[in-house]
């Protein structure tokens, strides 16, 4: 897969070659050193991310909507998924504050949202579909809902096409007369927010720190749906609050893009990514119910629900050693058994770093088998049908067979009685990482 990603360029032809070879040398050289010196660093605006795959028309009118309804500082960051309909030239022809990156072919919702949270420059961020059509006071709203609701992580307006509460009945039938109903209904009012366990990705705004603490979306899902559930989940789990902003109302078609791909298409696609979601998850009510007991005062990020005793790889081929939620980096690393799980450079920041090991150095770890000492550090063993993880005196759920193998953990064999698992305390369940497959996150 290539991605193409839109900038200023200049002409070389007529450029003696050494000369712009040592000035591109030195640019690039640059560029790499402030990258690493200001990655994560958001800038006082909102990067707005409209992934989009054909439709030209509804990506204009939603593109023409932001420019005559925004006022707070903001970029656009278009992330076109191989249309075929001529929108990259489109998107390129507007002038003003568009940045666009160019899939070769349709990767999916979830790869189209990493790619524009990759590139995001904003302080806080706004995940919007290409079938939306924003309205007045839009984001000065969900923006004040963000700063006066200091617990909210995200929030979303209603709308009149979704599933879930942010739905809600309108008066019009016809979308020439939506903007003066929206006129009317978008004036701030914090009456009208309500905590929510559930916000769809039409729109939903929240600030970096959100993305720093949750990470990317998960690019198994193909095409799209339930990739936003997941991410939800994620949110959820960590202990934070999503907010519907109940004063603001924006325009849905709604899942015009899936329903490009046919009746058949379409259940095809949704029935997969239940599947997967389902897989991943396993029984999710019952995770929400436990989370009460690990609660605390601490802010929870996703590096907190990883297993200890994994090796992972990062986005430039370099393998790391986890360990009490420490990241050391292995050299001298030779062939591996099973691929080290891939994490995004937001997860790994999340990771003090220690020293670095050797892959001689971690040879001789093995889960033992249980002692008057007790089960090793990092031993994964089995009882009543559910595999747990031993960490630092706590026993650790790892939630479903599918983050069992997602983290490349083995069972050792040892099936372990009520009576010894109940001798441990317990920790933070062990969650499965996102299923990434961009190599540039």
């Amino acid at each position: 897969m290539q991605t193409e990603i839109d900038g200023n360029t200049n002409d070389q032809a007529k450029r003696p070659s050494g000369t712009y070879e040592q000035g591109h040398a030195a640019g690039y050289a640059y560029g790499v050193r402030e990258g690493i010196r200001t990655f994560g660093t958001g800038q006082e605006f909102t990067s707005i991310i409209i992934p989009t795959y054909d439709r030209i028309d509804l990506l204009l009118q939603c593109l023409d909507h932001i420019d005559q309804h925004t006022s707070s500082p903001y970029e656009v960051i278009v992330v076109d998924n191989g249309s075929a309909d001529g929108t990259a030239e489109a998107v390129r022809r507007r002038r003003g504050r568009v940045r666009l990156a160019v899939h070769s072919q349709n990767l999916g919702f979830a790869r189209a949202v990493n790619t524009g949270l990759m590139m995001a420059k904003g302080n806080t961020i706004v995940l919007l579909n290409n079938d939306v059509l924003v309205t007045e006071r839009w984001l000065d709203q969900l923006l004040a809902c963000l700063r006066q609701f200091p617990e909210a992580a995200a929030a979303g307006p209603v709308t009149n096409y979704i599933s879930g509460e942010q739905l809600i009945d309108v008066p019009y039938k016809d979308v020439t007369d939506m903007p003066a109903f929206a006129a009317m209904h978008n004036h701030s009012d914090p009456r009208k927010w309500r905590v929510t366990d559930r916000l769809v990705g039409f729109c939903v705004a929240f600030p970096r720190t959100t993305l720093d603490q949750i990470g990317y979306f998960d690019e198994g899902y193909e095409i799209g749906n339930f990739e936003d559930d997941d991410w939800v989940a994620r949110l959820r789990l960590q202990g934070k609050k999503m907010v519907i902003a109940g004063d603001t109302f924006v325009h849905h078609y709604g899942s015009m893009t899936m329903k490009g791909l046919g009746s058949q298409g379409f259940q095809e696609v949704n029935t997969r990514n239940h599947h997967f979601f389902r897989e991943k998850w396993g029984d999710l009510q019952a995770l929400y119910a436990r989370m009460p007991a690990w609660r605390g005062e601490r802010t929870l990020q996703a590096a907190d629900f990883f297993p200890t005793h994994v090796r992972v790889r990062d986005a430039n081929g370099g393998v790391h050693w986890l360990e009490q939620g420490v990241r050391h980096r292995l050299h001298q690393v030779g062939a591996l058994v099973t691929e080290p799980t891939r994490l995004s450079v937001l997860d790994l920041l999340q990771l003090p770093a220690g020293p670095d090991r050797s892959q001689e150095q971690l040879a001789g770890f093995s889960g033992s088998a249980p002692s008057e000492a007790g089960l090793t550090d990092g031993t994964v063993a089995v009882c009543g049908g559910r595999w747990y993880q031993i960490d630092r005196g706590q026993r650790r759920e790892i939630i479903s067979e599918y983050t069992l193998h997602a983290w490349g953990l083995a069972p050792s064999g040892i099936a372990l009685s009520e009576d010894v698992v109940g001798a441990y305390s317990e920790g933070l369940p062990i969650l499965p990482p996102p299923h990434l497959v961009s190599e540039d996150l």
